[in-house]
């Protein structure tokens, strides 16, 4: 048999999708690693993890390599990344109607992330800017499914966005210029967060992040992102190498109260469907769903998954099975795994009740 009919008949079960590290610019990744069961590692650089990944990281590893694209083990094939197997197969991978609209990419990046200090304040731009200043059709749109906020011996866990009154460019320009990062970061609104809750940053608002936050993050599939807080070393690298004149043409300064931007940020689930003790539930409004999608499946016995969709499974609760025609596969908490849009399959909980994150690219 020869490799592609070796990959093609790869999209006729769902794929574990292993754990991927990649070094970024904030120090973390402890609480990642637990979860994905790998205990008692500190904190370091290699604080983020790209679940099914078709997205280039911005920046490189340390000896320089290109990083940021996940990989699948396939029998008899090795090991290809993610992007290679839905480019060689897309109609297969994502549904022709997904690919008529949006071509070959899921759509979606998907992280697990813990920062063990406060995210630096930065922002993105959206898709008509990134369109025209970065060639790309992806802006940056982001969310998170907050998993555990133990938060440090500092400070709690929480989320800031959204300028307070009397922000200006020139202001934020100064403040960035001299560093004085604490007096820009009091300038956001800021809320306490907790576990369960689903928060969206859109592209334009400056936001940041309090420390030890374990979060499922679901994003536009860039890396498109300016960081207000640095070091004032290399402004390329902050900037995307647009430099601050450019770069601060994407920030909103409109100011917003703290009810106003907290309630388009917090996101309220839906109800998909029910039965006994088993639902699915959108952890998304409505508006976002033209940027990505992600449901809660809560299964006390069992769920059937046949709407066509690309999606990566994050087992966040539990433990159990994916069976279909395929056989069957063991799942449990901490584990990941991809599923083709073709492949019409079932979830069922073990001995206690399973829950699973789906996370879906953009509508069509």
């Amino acid at each position: 048999m020869d490799e592609n009919q070796l990959l093609r008949d790869a999209l006729r079960h769902p794929l574990r999708l292993p754990y991927h590290p990649l070094h970024r610019f904030y120090r973390g990744g402890s609480l990642v690693r637990t979860f994905r069961g790998i205990p008692d590692t500190p904190d370091d650089w290699w604080s983020e993890d790209w679940v099914g990944s078709c997205t280039v990281a911005g920046n490189p590893d340390p000896e320089g390599n290109q990083q940021g694209l996940s990989t699948v083990d396939i029998p008899q094939a090795g090991s290809v990344t993610l992007k290679s197997l839905i480019e060689l197969f897309p109609e297969e991978m994502l549904g022709s109607d997904f690919v008529e609209h949006w071509g070959p990419t899921p759509g979606v990046l998907v992280k697990i992330l813990s920062p063990a200090i406060p995210v630096p304040l930065h922002f993105h731009p959206d898709r008509a800017w990134a369109r025209e200043h970065l060639d790309s059709k992806f802006g940056k749109t982001e969310g998170w499914i907050l998993l555990d906020t133990p938060g440090d011996s500092e400070e709690p866990a929480y989320f800031a966005a959204g300028f307070k009154e009397g922000v200006n460019r020139a202001w934020f320009r100064e403040a960035i210029e001299q560093r004085r990062h604490q007096a820009m970061r009091e300038r956001l609104h800021r809320e306490q967060v907790h576990p369960g809750q689903v928060i969206v940053a859109h592209p334009g608002v400056p936001h940041c992040m309090g420390p030890q936050i374990l979060s499922i993050e679901l994003q536009e599939p860039t890396d498109h992102m300016v960081i207000a807080e640095y070091s004032g070393e290399d402004e390329a690298e902050a900037t995307m190498g647009l430099g601050w004149d450019k770069a601060l043409d994407i920030v909103d300064f409109s100011p917003t109260t703290k009810d106003e931007s907290f309630s388009k940020a917090l996101q309220t689930p839906t109800l998909l469907r029910e039965k006994g003790e088993t639902r699915e539930s959108r952890l998304v409004n409505e508006e976002v769903l033209e940027f990505f999608d992600a449901t809660r499946l809560e299964v006390a016995d069992e769920i059937y998954i046949e709407d066509g969709r690309y999606y990566v499974g994050i087992v966040t609760e539990g433990e159990g099975m994916v069976e279909g025609d395929f056989g069957s596969m063991h799942i449990h908490s901490g584990q990941s795994f991809v599923c083709a849009a073709t492949l019409n399959h079932r979830i069922r909980a073990g001995k206690n009740p399973l829950q699973v994150i789906r996370c879906l690219g953009p509508s069509i």
